[in-house]
């Protein structure tokens, strides 16, 4: 009888898709060190370990309970555990996507997948430094793919099992969750919304990440050695709904008309129709501004601040006016309480003013850590076309071959913090 050939192991969960539980016992127990240096670099490294040791010992001294929102891409997704079978992340799993696998994503999914936590090594230093100021922490993952109108009935859904007076701390995306779950919050459940980086009126981005120019997308085509990042944004991230309503306002649009297909030049596919069309009135299901609100927006970093069409080619305008992602108008509310903070948008939960900021306005409900001027630098904008924003580096790698400090390269600002 010929033996049968050994059984693949699975390989080993990475260290940024762990359960939050076990990473912050790593912490704490300082085992995996190199590995976490690695990825983390040596700072944030010994942030993260003071914190979760102070935070293992601290005490809920405030009574509040707070939700940490993260943004777009933010939240792992994939297979829940089902009896002896772990749980099998698909965002983002390097080995996974190698395989071309990134494909099961795409909605409507064959498969159910579903939240399994934050992208922690973004968003695990905002927790800790909450729970050792005396605060009842958790996250809220959401499947960001969904519609955002969708997801805040989920929210609301779950802070119908609190009590009354919940703070939500809401990254991005989060942001607009949050204020569609404060919609319909008709008993005041929610007593604070604080936004980072969120795009209340839109940003460029979505264009970049459905014309397969977005650098989150090129970066995971380079693992995907099956599909380019083209492929990834016309067949995966165009069928994302919650995609599509971080599209510029209509009423901050001059031109072209991004709600119509056909103002889409013709060199990739186009947007999907419909979801274009359900995207056009999205906002009215967002809670207006209230006392309730802050926003605290990134500044004086090149931004994508508006478009033209030109040749038949979208043409880009890039001036300081936002934090590298959202434009600095496109993120203010009329009436909401605004700081400013010279950092990239992704990295906001990560800045420890920013987090020192937040402490500041759950305590006293005002913060001086941060500035209250959005000046960025001057200077004419400058114009690139699609071309020139991908790049020329199409080029694959193999996850197994590359050295930590490769992987975090290839990953930073999507699944690691971009380090000094």
């Amino acid at each position: 009888m010929t033996p049968h050939p050994p059984r693949r192991s699975r390989p080993p969960i990475e260290d940024f898709n762990l359960q939050e539980s076990e990473l912050r016992a790593r912490l704490i127990a300082g085992t995996h060190r190199e590995r976490l240096i690695g990825y983390l670099g040596a700072k944030l490294y010994r942030e993260l370990q003071t914190l979760a040791r102070r935070a293992a010992t601290a005490r809920k001294q405030t009574g509040q309970r707070v939700y940490v929102l993260p943004g777009i891409m933010g939240s792992r997704l994939g297979l829940p555990a089902r009896g002896r079978s772990p749980a099998q992340v698909i965002w983002i799993d390097p080995v996974t996507i190698e395989s071309g696998h990134l494909a099961r994503l795409a909605l409507p999914a064959r498969g159910t997948l579903r939240p399994l936590g934050v992208q922690l090594f973004k968003y695990l230093k905002l927790k800790l430094s909450l729970e050792v100021a005396g605060y009842d922490v958790d996250f809220h993952a959401f499947d960001w793919r969904q519609s955002i109108d969708d997801l805040g009935r989920e929210l609301l859904a779950r802070l119908k099992q609190e009590r009354s007076g919940v703070v939500l701390v809401a990254h991005s995306m989060g942001g607009l969750v949050a204020r569609a779950a404060m919609k319909n919050d008709r008993r005041g459940r929610v007593a604070r919304l604080v936004m980072l980086a969120t795009p209340n009126y839109g940003s460029y981005a979505p264009v970049l990440a459905l014309r397969g120019a977005y650098p989150p997308v090129r970066q995971i085509a380079q693992l995907d050695h099956l599909h380019d990042a083209e492929t990834h944004a016309q067949e995966v991230f165009a069928t994302f709904p919650g995609l599509y309503q971080l599209l510029p306002a209509p009423e901050r649009l001059h031109s072209p008309n991004l709600y119509d297909v056909g103002a889409w030049p013709g060199d990739v596919r186009p947007p999907r129709r419909t979801l274009l069309e359900k995207a056009l009135g999205f906002r009215t299901q967002l809670a207006p501004a209230d006392a309730r609100c802050t926003l605290i927006a990134g500044v004086d970093r090149p931004t994508i601040t508006s478009l033209s069409e030109h040749d038949g080619r979208f043409v880009y305008q890039i001036t300081h006016a936002g934090d590298g992602t959202v434009p600095t108008d496109l993120a203010l509310l009329e009436g909401v309480e605004t700081y400013f903070v010279r950092d990239e948008h992704s990295e906001l939960p990560n800045n420890s003013t920013v987090i020192a900021a937040v402490i500041d306005l759950l305590k006293r409900g005002d913060t001086r850590r941060l500035s209250r001027d959005s000046s960025s630098a001057a200077g004419a904008p400058l114009s690139l076309t699609e071309r020139e924003l991908r790049g020329e580096d199409s080029s694959k790698h193999d996850w197994r071959r590359m050295s930590l400090v490769e992987r975090r390269r290839l990953l930073e600002g999507v699944v690691f913090p971009i380090l000094d």
